[in-house]
């Protein structure tokens, strides 16, 4: 059972809710099939939950919704979720997004942009700051990038202009032509690390040989 661990923002006063009560809402869900609240928004508070990334995938194409917001979704569902800002703020937020159903970006799909972002970030550090050692230092954990992946794809269905949506194609093509060459360009880089470390080692092999005896023949 592949497990992931997903990153939810709900209400500040959304009850305390663990992964074991969202595996079981989970459950209970993929086998009845049941309508699901509206989704309450994307709060202050922010829960990390383990689960099986293939349930979570199914339901959330089965409502066609990114995982996250059929996750609020589904604890808005089994829970009282507080109610959300007030008539006049609701006005001002689109009240649907504007990328339904496939169209939807999903998380896994703007990866690539934020790793496309960190290694940006990478050569400014390396050309402009002339501090190459702090690259390490500055890279994205796992979390941090899954964090802004999905926070990137919200916003993009949410706030997507008509441009976007009626080219939502071709952007898909790009994403997919980037996520392509951002795995090429590790692997080369990963190549390039290998023969740099083996010509560092050759030489001191080399020095570290034992000088043969010359015998002289008479």
């Amino acid at each position: 059972m592949p497990v992931k661990t997903y990153t939810v923002r709900v209400p500040a006063g959304t009850p305390d809710i663990n992964s074991e009560q969202v595996a079981a809402w989970l459950d209970t869900q993929s086998s009845s099939n049941e309508l699901l609240a509206s989704d309450p928004g994307a709060g202050e508070r922010t829960l990390r939950l383990s689960l099986d990334h293939n349930k979570v995938k199914g339901g959330a194409q089965a409502v066609g919704e990114v995982e996250a917001v059929f996750l609020r979704r589904l604890i808005a569902t089994n829970v009282r979720v507080p109610e959300g800002p007030s008539k006049s703020e609701a006005e001002v937020k689109p009240k649907l997004p504007v990328l339904k159903g496939t169209l939807r970006l999903q998380p896994e799909q703007v990866m690539p942009l934020v790793r496309l972002f960190e290694a940006g970030q990478s050569l400014i550090i390396r050309r402009a700051l002339q501090t190459p050692e702090a690259v390490h230092e500055a890279a994205f954990s796992e979390g941090e990038r899954e964090l802004l992946a999905t926070g990137t794809a919200e916003v993009i269905n949410r706030r997507a202009p008509a441009r976007l949506v009626q080219n939502i194609d071709i952007v898909g093509l790009a994403v997919t032509i980037v996520a392509i060459e951002a795995r090429k360009i590790e692997a080369v880089q990963a190549v390039a690390e290998l023969k740099r470390q083996s010509q560092r080692q050759s030489p001191q092999s080399s020095q570290s040989l034992p000088s043969q005896p010359v015998v002289e023949m008479k």
